[in-house]
């Protein structure tokens, strides 16, 4: 869940607007108000804009504008909504709605006379979509993209839906349910908020502001320090000095309600919606839920109290759960099988149907997860998954998605051309096939027989009729495995090797097909700093992984680390300004003058620790620390006596700087949904850098923000997988890990390497002839540091013991008896 602070009306721009240019936005339309002054029609900026997305409207009919002071401006002056629209390059649904309703010269017409257009990417403000995703929500209970807005002036929301049908769509609809009162499309929706606000601004106004107040209520999770409205009120001047964070004693211990007895209830109730026939959780369409199957597979993992008090046999059948659904995905629609890597989630339940959109930020969570189920299953070159982990981290290392500077761009399109000469563009066009072009691509008539049976290739298509309602599929097949190698083998009487040579030899007759006569997605080149923070992480952690694996593995675990090192010296270049101090989120043909987020301090200093650890290269430790500073001094709530208008004061990090630009609500992010949110990485960071530096502070800003959300934890545990994983080492301290003259490659670091995620583990480089380095000053423990060479850990009371092998042994220790099927 979000908690949230309101901001302050007049700081709802970067630069407030003149005074003298608005019109008496407090007084509702009416006799006494002055008829705005004829200014010059509407000028599409689209091309103005910073993102791929952005850009796409410029052709558009709309008159789009920018979210800038004037575009806000002029809707005060003119006193109209603000019609808002958010989306992203790779969504089908945000194209579908560019394609037939933005170029429709009625809706066109009525946006550009009576409202102001603004069109912004969720990529580039994340914080502005999740303020008004939530309004939409607590509208419908729903949520998706375009997320299209009407707005007051003020930047209040109106009213709100996703995709709505294209003008005359949907009359064909109305008539076959006789008379049934039609879906919404455009112009109905137009014409009704522009009436509602014609004939009863004043309502309009009042409801608005109602709504932005009941937002912050419903977003107020979080904010343990205050009681009542009372962070809503202007606060009153202070009488005395209120504590800093640099006059807290940090040596002191953090109590709170929360214990390990939430993640057992989380457990109980990830478990009952588990979708045991299909993997996943509910019954209907799936979504990846990276946050969530990474909690299921450190199950078995964690420390012994936590799984005592789980159950030792629960255990077990939750980390089955994850492995499980992960075979589904893999098996599933939403994996590319031909060109690798993984769409964003399944429209139906047996994952059989994807949404075609491939994201950056997918891709790098499941990397992350296959990583831990290969390792929980041995970590062999012939374990499961293997195969699955090297292909995802070729694709997001591939040229298609790799800058050749350094970097990695954010997703490719769901639509595209199906072959050249074409003049509209399909959604899945690049990766569905009917059978017919199926067996001719695929030539020898028994191939094409195997791998027909093995991915579900029907003549009339395998995709169900209630989720193509429209014939947008007709006779198309999306590959998904039905039938696996042993199965067929057994089938078929053919030796499973050759099953298995001959899926190879029609992936790649696929795969040489589709690159030669097919047109490619788009790529949205945008490079988003946090999204390339949390692939450095994966990457750097893959990396080390298989340079512990074998001498094949080695090859590709160097091109791995290498990938992501440039990418982080990409970022460091390019949007970090060292003299400044100040970190950028976007680079789109330069670097962009947004400022970074929270989410983009948080996963590119996990990035930054994960190349440490694989490196031993102090630079990254010492940037992410400095990092850690920054973000603390812009995004923590720092527990004081008195919450104000901007903070609430209870410890953990809010979404964005105080004052940030065009945004009512200052929100603490900390519930998972399909990545993990701000406060669940940061507080990991905290405990890192914690253990790493001997930096009490950090440690205890960690126990800290966990704190912040215990109300909310304690009543919806399995809401919050990423800080539930933070109760551990509040409660129970973590395993730290010195290497004293050890190389990262030192076969003594497989150890460390090669084990799954679960709770706090460290690993910390010492070298003894170095007390001048930046990490030997910057921990004070460093002198007293063992100095003959070997692998030690720290125990609580700060002594350091000697690792032998059957702690190495302990600490590799795989996941015995790992479900099958």
């Amino acid at each position: 869940m979000m908690s949230a602070q309101l901001q302050q009306p007049s700081k709802a721009g970067a630069q407030p607007v003149s005074a003298n240019s608005l019109s008496n936005t407090t007084t509702p339309s009416g006799a006494d108000q002055t008829t705005p002054a004829v200014t010059e029609p509407l000028k599409n900026r689209a091309r103005d804009g910073t993102s791929p997305f952005v850009r796409a409207h410029s052709d558009s009919l709309v008159a789009w504008q920018l979210l800038d002071d004037d575009a806000v401006g002029r809707a005060k002056r003119e006193n109209k909504l603000i019609f808002l629209s958010i989306g992203f390059l790779a969504s089908h649904y945000c194209h579908l709605t560019r394609q037939e309703s933005f170029s429709n010269p009625k809706v066109a017409s009525l946006l550009n006379k009576h409202f102001v257009p603004i069109v912004i990417d969720r990529e580039e403000r994340p914080d502005i979509d999740s303020i008004y995703m939530s309004y939409n929500q607590s509208l419908s209970g729903s949520g998706g993209w375009p997320l299209n807005v009407f707005l007051t002036p003020e930047l209040e929301p109106v009213f709100s839906g996703t995709y709505w049908a294209a003008p005359g769509a949907q009359d064909d609809v109305a008539a076959e349910n006789d008379g049934v009162e039609k879906p919404l499309d455009w112009l109905v929706v137009l014409k009704k908020v522009l009436a509602s606000w014609q004939d009863e601004e004043a309502r309009v106004r009042e409801e608005a502001k109602k709504m932005v107040v009941e937002l912050s209520h419903i977003s107020a999770e979080g904010t343990l320090n205050h009681a009542g409205d009372d962070f809503l009120r202007s606060p009153a001047a202070p009488t005395q000095a209120e504590p800093t964070l640099a006059t807290v004693d940090y040596s002191r211990e953090v109590y709170g309600e929360v214990d390990l007895d939430q993640i057992e209830e989380a457990y109980e109730r990830i478990t009952r919606t588990f979708d045991a026939m299909f993997g996943g959780f509910g019954v209907e369409d799936k979504f990846l839920t990276p946050p969530k199957l990474s909690l299921l597979l450190r199950a078995t993992r964690f420390p012994k109290v936590v799984q005592d008090v789980v159950g030792p046999h629960e255990c077990t059948y939750i980390t089955g759960m994850g492995l499980r659904t992960l075979r589904r995905i893999v098996a599933g629609a939403v994996h590319d099988h031909i060109g690798g890597g993984f769409h964003r989630y399944s429209i139906t339940r047996d994952w059989s149907l994807p949404a075609f959109e491939k994201m950056l930020i997918d891709n790098v969570l499941l990397l992350g997860l296959f990583l831990d189920a290969w390792l929980l299953s041995g970590g062999t070159k012939d374990d499961e998954f293997a195969d699955v982990v090297t292909e995802v981290a070729d694709y997001i290392t591939g040229e298609r998605m790799s800058s050749p500077n350094g970097g990695f761009f954010t997703s490719e399109a769901a639509d595209s051309y199906n072959r050249k000469g074409d003049k509209v563009m399909q959604n899945g066009a690049y990766y569905l096939w009917t059978r017919k072009e199926f067996d001719a691509i695929v030539g020898d008539h028994q191939d094409s027989e195997i791998a027909a049976i093995y991915w579900d290739v029907q003549e009339h298509g395998n995709v169900g009729r209630e989720y193509d309602p429209h014939d947008e599929f007709l006779n198309q097949n999306a590959l998904h495995i039905v039938k696996n190698s042993t199965r067929l083998s057994k089938q078929l009487g053919i030796p499973e090797e050759e099953i298995t040579q001959r899926i190879k030899a029609v992936k790649e007759k696929l795969r040489s097909y589709r690159e030669k006569e097919r047109i490619q997605p788009e790529i949205d080149t945008k490079i988003v700093t946090s999204y390339n923070g949390m692939a450095i992480a994966a990457l750097a952690r893959t990396a080390s992984a298989l340079l512990h694996t074998s001498a094949d593995a080695t090859v590709r675990g160097k091109k791995y680390l290498e990938a992501a090192k440039k990418a982080a010296l990409f970022i460091k270049e390019e949007l970090w300004d060292h003299g400044k101090k100040v970190l950028y989120r976007t680079y789109s043909g330069g670097r962009t003058n947004i400022e970074a987020f929270a989410e983009d301090y948080a996963y590119l200093i996990e990035g930054l620790i994960e190349l440490y650890e694989a490196t031993a290269e102090e630079p990254w430790l010492e940037w992410a620390d400095e990092l850690q500073t920054i973000q603390i001094e812009l995004f923590y709530d720092n527990p004081t006596p008195t919450p104000t208008m901007g903070n609430a004061r209870c410890g953990a990090f809010y979404s964005t700087v105080l004052d940030a630009p065009y945004t009512l609500l200052r929100i603490k992010d900390a519930m998972d949904t399909s990545q993990p949110s701000v406060n669940a990485v940061s507080v990991s960071n905290l405990f890192r850098l914690g253990g790493l530096l001997g930096d009490d502070k950090y440690t205890y800003l960690a126990k800290e923000s966990v704190n912040a959300f215990g109300v909310e934890m304690l009543e919806h545990p399995n809401l919050f997988p990423g800080l539930l994983c933070g109760i551990i080492p509040w409660k129970l301290g973590g395993k730290h890990w010195i290497a004293v003259g050890e190389s990262p490659l030192s076969t003594h670091l497989a150890s460390y390497h090669k084990a799954p995620r679960a709770a706090l583990f460290t690993l910390r480089y010492h070298k003894p002839g170095e007390p001048d380095s930046w990490l030997s000053k910057r921990d004070l423990r460093a002198a007293a540091f063992p100095r003959e060479p070997g692998l030690y850990t720290r125990a609580l009371e700060g002594t350091y013991r000697r690792l032998e092998d059957h702690d190495l042994r302990q600490a590799e220790q795989s996941y015995p008896g790992t479900p099958q099927g």
